[in-house]
């Protein structure tokens, strides 16, 4: 692949609505209910785990990288 920066950036969020689109596709009751255990979370919890993805990605850039 030769992407420049932009191209690079458009083609993983590319990849991250395929693999969204999957999982809806495959799992539609799965994930209807991690939405309604989500929505029963308070705001600090959904924070923590917002951040712990945030974390996450940004550890396997700086391995990847």
């Amino acid at each position: 692949f030769d992407l420049d920066i932009i191209s690079l950036v458009f083609f993983f969020i590319a990849i991250v609505f395929i693999f969204e689109g999957i999982l809806y596709a495959l799992f539609p009751n799965y994930v209807k209910t991690m939405l309604n255990y989500i929505i029963s979370l308070n705001s600090n919890s959904i924070r923590v785990i917002g951040f712990l993805f945030l974390l996450i990605g940004t550890i396997t850039l700086y391995i990847i990288i």
